[in-house]
């Protein structure tokens, strides 16, 4: 995934690691739209001192909910980390995951921008009110500005500083 490393207005963008295909499928859209989208090929964990600092650092969150997400407090951590550091968050469900019957995350769902449904059978659908947002259109890149990106994966893994880890 290629994803991006500058501190211009940038998306973070954040899943469960099961859904790696999904958020793969999203960050391919979204620099094809030349969006700056940043995310770690763990799908951002908080508690690590690189991720909560791309998170600190994001115009906005868009998060990939489901129910594997849902199931670990690694990958609920993104939505309370964007929330407390009152992050712009974009919810994007990728099955009828409800987080209304989690009382701590209910709490949480009002301080989305928006929160919609992701449809495999038609995403172009999802990608057109994605792009219809403020909060993504920030982080779209300038006439001329060139992508500051790198790739994450095992290839990334292999240029990272060991302090990141």
């Amino acid at each position: 995934m290629e994803v991006y490393k500058g501190t211009a207005d940038y998306i973070a963008l954040c899943f469960a690691q099961e859904n790696r295909e999904a958020a793969e499928k999203l960050a391919e859209w979204m620099n094809t739209e030349r969006l700056r989208v940043w995310s770690s090929d763990r799908g951002c964990n908080p508690k690590k001192k690189a991720d909560a600092a791309r998170l600190a650092g994001c115009r906005t969150a868009v998060i990939l909910i489901s129910k594997n997400w849902l199931a670990d407090d690694r990958y609920t951590s993104q939505l309370r980390g964007a929330a407390q550091l009152n992050k712009q968050m974009v919810l994007l469900f990728l099955d009828e995951t409800d987080l209304s019957t989690n009382e701590e995350l209910n709490l949480l769902l009002s301080r989305s921008v928006r929160m919609t449904d992701y449809k495999t059978d038609a995403p172009d659908e999802c990608y057109a009110e994605l792009l219809s947002l403020e909060c993504i259109q920030d982080c779209k890149m300038q006439e001329g500005e060139e992508p500051d990106t790198e790739k994450t994966g095992i290839l990334g893994f292999l240029s990272r500083d060991i302090s990141d880890l």
